[in-house]
């Protein structure tokens, strides 16, 4: 039984559950935000740790308590390592929790263990439309985690989107699929607008078309969860019809393999930053 379907028949935790968080970037504040917003911590329960001024402002406006150092962090049931990489080992004598959230890319649990002196890790990949709580992250849970503390790592990230459990050997495909798939989406509507303006149209006008293109097509996927991508665009695909032309012309310019290709690139070099 994995971390987290243990969590759904173990304890839940309490109003006495607090939250030290070592780094006040975009992503942080996007989980905090859905934590507060979602209810599922009190404000007055999370501490914040950033060297910026302007970030602990933002902060201390949603109620929480701030610092400039981790070291001045008060002792919390659980901490959020929100830091890039590099930064954590500069900060990781400060992690004041035995209980370790970490959303720090390509650091396997192991080495976090190994540095902080903590057993009980949640590895979580988030990515950036979390921002809008829009967000896909996958989860991965040390054996020495709780169930517990398990569901609060899922109820805070499920706040600001979904949440797939996973092996961490699988990590660094998930970083490759969703973590680094908005690029992938930008790619195409930039691709897409280049298309539309050698076609005639103007910049604005196809700026605009494609943006709700991609943002109706997301809504289907959304909605329809029971129609696979490849029947949804078999659907809209007359054979001999103008989409049918734009699809053969990708398929023999090597789109698909593109993308597949550049996935397990990702992947790949996801797991070579990881040593």
């Amino acid at each position: 039984m994995n971390a987290l379907n243990r969590a759904h028949i173990g304890s839940v935790p309490s109003m006495s559950t607090t939250l030290s968080v070592i780094g006040a970037g975009n992503m942080a504040r996007a989980i905090i935000r859905g934590a507060i917003d979602g209810q599922v911590l009190l404000p007055s329960h999370i501490f914040v740790a950033d060297p910026s001024e302007e970030a602990r402002a933002i902060f201390a406006e949603l109620g929480c308590s701030v610092v400039e150092d981790a070291s001045e962090l008060s002792e919390t049931t659980h901490c959020l390592l929100a830091v890039k990489p590099q930064i954590f080992p500069l900060v990781a004598d400060e992690v004041n929790a035995n209980i370790v959230y970490s959303i720090m890319a390509g650091i396997p649990i192991s080495q976090i263990q190994e540095i902080t002196g903590k057993q009980s890790i949640v590895r979580v990949m988030p990515n950036l439309p979390c921002q809008l709580g829009l967000g896909a992250a996958g989860l991965s849970c040390a054996s020495e985690v709780k169930s517990g503390d398990a569901m609060l790592a899922y109820d805070l990230f499920n706040a600001i989107g979904i949440v797939e459990e996973v092996d961490e050997s699988l990590m660094d495909a998930v970083t490759a699929v969703s973590g680094s798939g908005p690029a992938y989406i930008f790619l195409l509507a930039e691709a897409m607008i280049k298309g539309g303006v050698e076609a005639g149209l103007s910049q604005e006008t196809v700026n605009s078309l494609v943006r709700q293109t991609i943002r109706g097509a997301a809504e289907m996927l959304t909605v329809d969860k029971g129609t696979s991508p490849k029947d949804m665009r078999v659907a809209v695909t007359s054979k001999g019809g103008t989409t049918h032309a734009a699809i053969e012309s990708m398929k023999e310019s090597g789109v698909l393999e593109g993308i597949s290709n550049g996935v397990i690139a990702a992947r790949d070099r996801g797991a070579e930053l990881g040593k």
